[in-house]
Order: C-alpha cells, then sequence, then structure tokens
C-alpha cells in the first residue's frame, strides 16, 4: 500500500481495490476448492482463501485511519474487531446447520463453501467499489495531510 501511494496511486485504489481484490481472489479459491479432488491443488486453494482474505484486516485498518482523526481511531478500532469476529459466532452455527439440512454431510459442506465464496466475492467487490478515503475525508471535512500526518 505504501509503495503504490509513493508512486502516487490514490487511496482508492491502493487499499480499497488491493483489500477488495484480495478478498474477491479468496472468494474464487473458496469457491473453487469443494470442486477440487486432489490434495495439493485443494491445499494451494485453500491457503489463497484463508491467506489472501488476511490481506484485507491490517489494510482495512489503515483505510480507516485515513479518515478518522487520531482522537477517534480507538473507539473505531474497537468497534471493528467486536463486529469482525462476529462472524466466528455465527458461522459453526450456521455451517452445522446446513451439514444438518443436506442430503449429504459433503453436499452441506459444498453448500457452506459456496456461501462463504458467495459472502467474501460479494464483499470484496462492495470494497473495490465503495472505498474512497480521500473523497470519505473530504466529506467530513478532515484535511488528513494538515490533521496528524495519516497516510
Amino acid at each position: 500500500m505504501d509503495a503504490l501511494k509513493a508512486r502516487g496511486v490514490t487511496s482508492r485504489w491502493s487499499s480499497g481495490a488491493t483489500q477488495g481484490l484480495a478478498v474477491c481472489v479468496a472468494g474464487c479459491a473458496m469457491a473453487a476448492f469443494p470442486f477440487t479432488d486432489a490434495a495439493v491443488p485443494r491445499l494451494v486453494l485453500i491457503g489463497l482463501a484463508f491467506g489472501t482474505v488476511a490481506v484485507a484486516i491490517p489494510l482495512h485498518y489503515m483505510t480507516a485511519a485515513e479518515v478518522v482523526p487520531t482522537a477517534q481511531r480507538g473507539a473505531l478500532f474497537g468497534i471493528v474487531a467486536a463486529t469482525g469476529t462476529l462472524p466466528g459466532l455465527v458461522a459453526p452455527y450456521l455451517t452445522g446447520h446446513l451439514i444438518d439440512a443436506a442430503d449429504t454431510p459433503s453436499s452441506g459442506y459444498t453448500t457452506a463453501f459456496l456461501i462463504a465464496a458467495l459472502v467474501m466475492a460479494v464483499a470484496g467487490l462492495l470494497a473495490v467499489t465503495l472505498i474512497r478515503p480521500e473523497r470519505d475525508a473530504h466529506r467530513l471535512g478532515w484535511d488528513r495531510t494538515l490533521a496528524d500526518g495519516a497516510r
């Protein structure tokens, strides 16, 4: 992100699009996983699914820091961390329900992987489309370059 910004790339593309594309790649890997039988490709797909989505986590904190004044960042980061962990409470229940309701456990797992992939793909596309730190900082009337040196 910093290397792109040093070359003059806007935050929309250096952070928003980077996050969104990483999550979209993770969604595609997650969608392909249940349809792959060989062990090595399955390991690669799981590595891509969980590895590339992990790229977005620190980037969304950096992106938020571009828009939120220093005094309010701690509260925002706490809210982001709290809401970001909520799926960890819901996903196991939902996955278990999908597996129990399916004709076979395999089809239940396939459905769970595909739902996760869809959520990731939609979230990634929304990130690419909607994350615009410069615009948001301007709307809030906060000049990032003067306020506290946020990048």
